[in-house]
């Protein structure tokens, strides 16, 4: 009887053996498994624990650096402290030599307000600084100096023509300068003898002179007109014999580059043949179309004598932007388009610009009060929120999540989640972005 009633003790320790065992491998597998998804945590995970899921916290809460310097992460240490679980409060740490090198920053503050007009228009050359080379007499062209695309300098001989029209009027030249030495002669002769020739004689004289005077003026400013300067006039004398007399040289009238040439050795050419265009491309216009609805802010500017700046880009150099200035408004609005004309002056020093180019302009005009502004650089976004990165501490950088307004050319409104004065990543900001939304690649404490 005893050894019935000690079997059934014994299957009775054995089946809550076994039950034990089964409570203890349940609790086991759930607490795998809620470990392993992230709902099991050991100490106080302090202010992190709010929102972990986010990558950081609101933006009203990192307002309050003192609830983040206060909590404690899974590991019982300051979570700002903790290199795996500082990101998940929108916290990256960056030792200042380091962020010197790889970031750029500026401090928040407040912009005049402005409007931005984008618009595309075409390059032009600036038609003031553009002149057509003539030849002042016809004839042959014994030799061409410059070519199509040459730099010249004012004065510089671009093709020499042999011309009978300054051979003749050179000689035209020398008859009327004989005609001046002998008149003055007589004059002065008459001048000698006044007192015993006649004043018929004297007047005579004199007449003589003025009329000899006259026509060598005409004569010289003809020779002038052919591009001759004093000294070359002076010497018209000793190029009878040296085969010269009649050697025309066209002469660039301003600096420049050739953009046209129409002439050739040995080409018979007249004076209404334009045989070189040159043009100076170190300035260049840029047409652009105004819609009406634009046109009030910018000629209210202009009309006030106030500087209207542009930003100037093309495809060929794309990245870099090309200051220009808008100094004229068309004087009527095209019947089809409702446009006006508008003029962009733009510096071409390295004559990177070509005419026909097409160009994006963005002119920024100011407007009256200010607003709270950031290169658009500065701000980033997550899963539909918008955020900057501000210095927290010496090393410590912090997400703010803000709210935007308007675009103004590379500038972004701030409308809230930012304080003035504060300093800002404009420039690396995505190593930051990189660092704090590790979480979304499976890393972390929990890991």
């Amino acid at each position: 009887m005893s050894e019935k009633r000690r079997q059934n003790n014994t299957s009775i320790i054995t089946k809550a053996n076994n039950l034990g065992t089964a409570l203890f491998i349940f609790v086991v597998l759930a607490g795998t498994i809620l470990w392993f998804s992230g709902n099991l945590h050991f100490g106080s995970r302090g202010f992190a624990e709010v929102d972990v899921k986010s990558s950081t916290v609101d933006a009203d809460s990192t307002t309050d650096t003192g609830s983040l310097e206060e909590a404690m992460c899974e590991h019982g240490i300051r979570t700002i402290e903790c290199d795996e679980c500082r990101y998940e409060m929108g916290v990256v740490k960056i030792q200042p030599s380091v962020a010197k090198a790889l970031i750029e920053t500026t401090v928040v503050k407040d912009t005049p307000r402005t409007t931005t007009l984008k618009l595309t228009g075409q390059v032009q050359l600036d038609k003031t600084r553009v002149v057509d080379v003539v030849s002042t007499g016809s004839g042959q062209v014994k030799r061409v100096e410059k070519l199509l695309g040459q730099e010249v300098a004012k004065g510089d001989t671009l093709a020499v023509i042999h011309s009978a029209d300054l051979g003749l009027a050179k000689a035209q030249f020398l008859d009327v300068q004989a005609r001046l030495e002998l008149a003055t002669s007589t004059f002065e002769r008459e001048k000698e003898l006044q007192e015993i020739s006649s004043k018929a004689d004297y007047f005579s004289a004199l007449s003589e002179l003025k009329a000899a005077q006259a026509y060598y003026a005409a004569a010289e400013r003809r020779l002038r007109l052919f591009g001759l300067d004093a000294e070359q006039i002076n010497a018209t004398k000793n190029e009878k014999e040296n085969g010269l007399f009649a050697e025309l040289v066209l002469r660039a009238p301003q600096s420049g580059t050739i953009i046209a040439q129409n002439v050739s050795t040995g080409a018979l050419i007249d004076t209404t043949q334009i045989l070189y265009t040159i043009a100076d491309l170190f300035n260049v216009w840029i047409w652009y179309d105004l819609y009406e609805k634009d046109l009030a802010v910018l000629h209210n500017r202009l009309s006030s004598g106030r500087t209207v700046s542009a930003k100037v880009r093309v495809k060929a150099f794309e990245g870099e932007v090309f200051d220009g200035v808008v100094d004229l408004i068309g004087s009527q609005v095209d019947e089809h388009t409702r446009t006006v004309k508008l003029r962009v002056q733009v510096k071409n020093e390295e004559r990177k610009l070509k005419p026909g180019m097409f160009a994006e302009a963005e002119i920024s005009v100011p407007l009256n009060g200010s607003i709270t502004a950031v290169p658009s650089s500065a701000v980033l976004s997550d899963e539909g929120k918008a955020f900057v990165f501000q210095q927290w501490k010496n090393d410590l950088w912090v997400r703010r999540d803000v709210a935007v307004g308007s675009k103004y050319g590379d500038f972004v409104e701030i409308l809230s989640g930012i304080p003035k004065g504060a300093k800002i990543v404009t420039g690396g900001a995505f190593m930051l972005k990189s660092d704090i939304l590790r979480e979304k690649m499976g890393a972390g404490c929990a890991d």
